[in-house]
């Protein structure tokens, strides 16, 4: 099934074997979920603040016309200071963002047109909570299939505790969504329940939310506490899903002048009131999932050397991906480049082997890892990623359905079939069936003929995994939909050919 909105057509990228071992200087894309972040924070302060080297992706570019839309004052400027358009066909010549934000105080510019955070979905979640100031506000996309598609009704739930009148799309809470609120509504609502729960004035104001299917909930409340003007006590029940973000959202607030008192388990957090976010110049680091990207296309050819630049040991969970590669026999390290600082080199070996990784840490760096060991010896084993389930497709099921492609152009004989016991487990699986949280892939290191047609289904994500497993088939793989990898990494295909790799684009 397709996952975007109409358009004219889609764009097909054939990906070929390389000759030789991959080798170059790269520069990662900026941090997404950085960018998201230091926008926000960013809008929901006052006065003047920067944002250099932002992420410019299809998300960002849908987070900055979405708090456009909300009052905020934002310039993209070129490194000469000059304003440009911000926008991916423009990215080389955006050098920073100034933004004058909203405070506590959002408007719609056009109270009658939906806002619209295309396939977002991080962005929408945060997004959606500050609206929960506004009086009413209507959201939609045209990606009815993607975003449109996944669930929002833990953070409806917990902004309905808040006193805001929801209108969702089915149970789940799913796309078009309308909220009544605003600032007096939650106060009034707030009171009254103080009134009946016999709750102190300085008491927290108790919020529940689920993190049983995405930390976003989780943040996009914390990023509201600080414009409510009481202060509010979040508890999340079940297990929480993607801690690294937490920890990221948590940095952020902190660096914005928002103070969060956590538990240690994460579970509760108390933003206290009186609290504002402040201006601020925000430098952003380079993007860790995209970069996991492209230590996996390195990684499975063998001999390969590359070098990554402005790669740090910050929150981004999916830095944990080198510690998967070095498992499988990889060798990465740190070296100090004159006039280019410290860069991150990975070197492949002759032979990738199995390795197992909790995918929880390092969520949007599972399907490149998925990548490498596709084309490793063993079985690979990646466990707690049930929330993959929930993202611009069903990141569980349908990339496997994606590599079973690859795998069915160079089937087993019956030989190697019995050998390696594949009757019995299929190299391509998860578990359990109905909810699934671990997938197996038992690793073809001789690689695959290839030569077929696959689909990215409109995930980024996706497109770069079959991307890397091309490089191991003999005849390339064509992969359709693949200018959906604009969403993260709009540079993906360049970046391949400065490795040494063909793509041709049609």
């Amino acid at each position: 099934m397709k996952r975007q909105p109409p358009a004219d057509g889609e764009m097909i990228a054939t990906v070929y074997p390389p000759s030789g071992p991959l080798t170059g200087d790269l520069e990662p894309p900026s941090s997404k979920n950085f960018t998201t972040r230091y926008v926000l924070a960013a809008c929901l302060g006052e006065g003047r603040s920067v944002v250099h080297r932002p992420a410019v992706q299809d998300d960002a570019v849908a987070l900055v016309r979405c708090v456009r839309d909300m009052g905020a004052e934002v310039t993209a400027l070129d490194a000469r200071g000059r304003p440009v358009d911000y926008t991916i066909d423009n990215a080389a010549a955006v050098d920073r963002l100034e933004i004058h934000g909203f405070g506590s105080r959002p408007r719609l510019l056009h109270p009658d047109k939906p806002l619209n955070p295309g396939n977002a979905g991080a962005v929408f979640r945060m997004l959606l909570a500050v609206s929960a100031l506004l009086p009413e506000v209507r959201w939609e996309t045209e990606y009815h299939d993607s975003l449109g598609r996944r669930p929002h009704g833990d953070l409806l739930e917990a902004l309905r505790q808040l006193g805001v009148e929801v209108e969702a799309n089915g149970a789940e809470g799913r796309l078009p969504i309308v909220l009544r609120g605003g600032a007096d509504r939650i106060r009034e609502h707030v009171q009254r329940v103080r009134r009946e729960e016999a709750l102190a004035p300085e008491d927290p104001f108790p919020v529940t939310v689920s993190g049983e299917i995405s930390s976003q909930y989780t943040s996009a409340l914390l990023f509201l506490a600080p414009l409510l003007g009481f202060p509010l006590r979040i508890s999340v029940t079940g297990r929480l899903k993607s801690l690294p973000l937490i920890e990221t959202t948590r940095r952020v607030l902190s660096n914005a002048g928002v103070e969060v008192e956590s538990s240690a388990e994460r579970d509760m957090h108390l933003v206290r009131a009186g609290q504002r976010y402040k201006a601020h110049r925000w430098e952003t680091n380079g993007d860790w999932p995209g970069a996991a990207a492209m230590l996996a296309a390195a990684a499975v050819m063998p001999k390969s050397r590359i070098r990554i630049a402005r790669l740090y040991d910050d929150e981004q969970g999916e830095r944990e991906c080198v510690h998967f590669f070095s498992r499988m026999g990889c060798r990465v390290a740190r070296e100090e480049v004159p006039g280019r600082g410290e860069l991150l080199v990975l070197e492949a070996p002759e032979r990738l082997r199995a390795a197992a990784i909790n995918g929880d840490l390092c969520t949007d760096a599972v399907l490149a890892m998925e990548a490498a060991a596709a084309c490793a010896e063993g079985t690979s084993r990646f466990v707690q990623i049930r929330n993959l389930q929930f993202k611009e497709c069903d990141r569980v099921r349908e990339p496997l359905e994606e590599l079973q492609k690859v795998y069915a152009t160079s089937p087993l004989t019956a030989e190697e079939a019995a050998e390696s016991g594949s009757r019995r487990h299929p190299p391509l699986r998860y578990e359990p069936e109905d909810d699934p949280d671990t997938v197996y892939i038992t690793g073809r290191p001789e690689g695959f003929e290839g030569g077929t047609l696959v689909d990215g289904r409109g995930d980024h994500r996706v497109i770069m995994m079959l991307s890397v497993v091309a490089l191991r088939c003999r005849k390339g793989l064509r992969i359709d939909g693949a200018e959906h990898a604009s969403k993260s990494f709009p540079g993906w295909f360049d970046t391949l050919r400065q490795m040494g790799v063909r793509v041709d684009e049609e």
